[in-house]
């Protein structure tokens, strides 16, 4: 998992895209600073998409929206 894994200085955020029932993709983005335990994390929700390479992408781009304006 360490490909979705962005980190900005003192924060960390994890992303990932995990498939609904309905076969559409949740794009999950996760922060927090990085001498926090994983339990310490934020769900950010990052929208739903039709595959999982958007999502993905989606997701990324969430995540480094919530590091830019330090959304933790």
């Amino acid at each position: 998992m360490t490909d979705k894994v962005i980190q900005n200085g003192t924060h960390i955020a994890r992303y990932d895209a995990i498939e609904k029932p309905d076969h559409a993709y949740e794009a999950q983005v996760f922060v927090r600073l990085t001498r926090e335990p994983d339990i310490a994390e934020t769900y950010i929700p990052a929208g739903i998409y039709p595959t999982e390479e958007e999502a993905l992408a989606g997701a990324r781009e969430r995540a480094k929206r919530a590091l830019k304006e330090h959304e933790f």
